[in-house]
């Protein structure tokens, strides 16, 4: 058996509430309808009785005017009787059995077949001498005919207006689970993998399913990015490993092909270069890769960041030198931290690295180590060739490399320098930064926590 639809379910379950309600409206129609009915009629009848009393004259005879009086009136049939009860003139119903007159009190008669209410009152009119009954009387049969009339209209009404409900409960629901239709479709488009850049982009109002399409948009995007991410993540990583490769090959060949000792060991040094090359790119790949899966664990140890600075800065002089390049460095002394002592190092190793490669031939740079009590702050200056505006954003990217010439050609490294800075700082609790402006200059600044954050 085929499962209903959500739609179909509500529609059901709405169209079951009216039909409860009209049936309850229905129940009570029907049991309020006599009381109604009946209570109008007994108004009715008394208000007819008085009415024509008082339309009762006495000519200069004494006697009743009787000639201009109307018997019949609503259906409530009126006649006048002398005080005795003996009847003047007037219309009394067919069938009506002897009823006691009682003053201004409401009686039901009846014969077995039908039924009556009899209203009398007893009066004396203006100027007369003697007392007087009018009597009024109306037949229920009049009062069951209205209710039944009422009863057959909500019986051929409430069905039309079940099926309307029904319809238009159908109709609202189809259009509120439209965005849920498309957002489905979305779904099935980007997980075949045919359109990543497929979106939902409701318009209408600001609903429930409007926040649910809007929340899937972003997720979506996400999803596209980080697919893009990994493709090309996957592209880079192929290109940076088939260099090398590509290099310790031919070295290799090239050596077998040498039958002097002299090119072999040439051979050996580039294939061992390349492949130190390659070691260095897997282990940097590595440690990324477990960062993203939130395996990567710190070695926390308290030291004095002030004395690993001093020796980093002097190892960076010798790289520094070789291009003509004047490393200044200003250390606060005795800036005690908690930290993985190697990867702040390789932070200032990148760092510095970065600024002697993309620096100026005979340039300058200056290092700066300072705290405020909460944070040690380091920052790399030099007066380099520059970051435009538009590529500051991208470069933390992985294997992210803004063009030829700031890459310096063969000596262009992997392309993660500036990525696994990001990562050792922030999983310090950390934030790393740039300043930079082409033709002038790059400023790298980062903050460590002195103490590392509790979880």
């Amino acid at each position: 058996m085929k499962k209903l639809s959500v739609k179909m379910k509500i529609t059901l379950w709405y169209t079951g509430l009216i039909v409860i309600i009209l049936g309850a409206i229905f129940a009570a129609v029907l049991l309020a309808t006599d009381k109604v009915l009946l209570l109008g009629v007994q108004n009715k009848l008394e208000e007819e009785v008085y009415d024509f009393a008082e339309e009762l004259k006495i000519d200069n005879a004494g006697r009743l005017r009787l000639e201009k009086l109307d018997f019949l009136k609503d259906g409530v049939r009126l006649a006048v009787y002398h005080e005795n009860g003996q009847m003047i003139t007037g219309l009394v119903a067919s069938g009506l059995p002897a009823t006691p007159f009682a003053d201004e009190l409401l009686q039901k008669a009846g014969n077995g077949q039908q039924n009556w209410f009899v209203y009398d009152f007893y009066f004396k009119p203006r100027h007369a001498e003697n007392f007087y009954w009018v009597r009024g009387t109306v037949p229920l049969s009049s009062v069951y005919a209205e209710r039944d009339k009422i009863l057959w209209q909500c019986a051929l009404f409430f069905p039309l207006l079940i099926l309307l409900a029904a319809l238009g409960g159908y109709w609202i629901t189809k259009k509120a689970f439209r965005p849920v239709t498309r957002i489905t479709e979305a779904a099935a488009q980007i997980s075949s993998g045919s359109d990543l850049s497929k979106r939902i982009e409701l318009e209408g109002a600001d609903d429930e399913i409007d926040t649910l399409a809007k929340t899937f948009d972003g997720m979506f995007a996400r999803l596209e990015a980080a697919f893009e991410a990994e493709r090309q993540f996957t592209d880079d990583a192929s290109h940076e490993l088939r260099t090398p490769t590509s290099v310790i090959i031919a070295q290799a060949e090239c050596g077998l092909q040498q039958p002097d000792s002299e090119s072999k060991q040439q051979a050996l040094q580039g294939v061992l270069q390349q492949a130190r090359k390659m070691s260095k790119l897997v282990n940097q790949l590595l440690q990324l890769a477990r960062a993203d899966r939130h395996q990567a664990s710190l070695d926390l140890e308290v030291f004095d960041l002030s004395e690993l600075t001093e020796v980093v800065a002097e190892e960076a002089k010798g790289l520094a030198e070789a291009k003509a390049i004047t490393l200044t460095a200003e250390i606060e002394p005795a800036v005690m931290v908690q930290a993985d002592q190697t990867l702040l190092m390789r932070i200032w190793l990148n760092l510095l690295t970065n600024a002697v490669k993309y620096g100026r031939q005979q340039g300058q740079i200056w290092l700066t180590l300072t705290s405020d009590g909460q944070n040690a702050i380091g920052t790399v200056r030099d007066d380099g060739i520059g970051i435009s505006a538009d590529e500051l954003p991208k470069i933390w990217k992985r294997f992210y490399r803004i063009n030829t010439a700031r890459s310096g050609g063969a000596d262009s490294g992997t392309g993660l320098g500036l990525a696994m800075v990001k990562w050792m700082v922030e999983s310090h609790g950390g934030m790393v930064s740039v300043v930079s402006e082409v033709g002038v200059g790059s400023s790298f600044s980062f903050t460590i926590p002195l103490r590392p954050l509790e979880k």
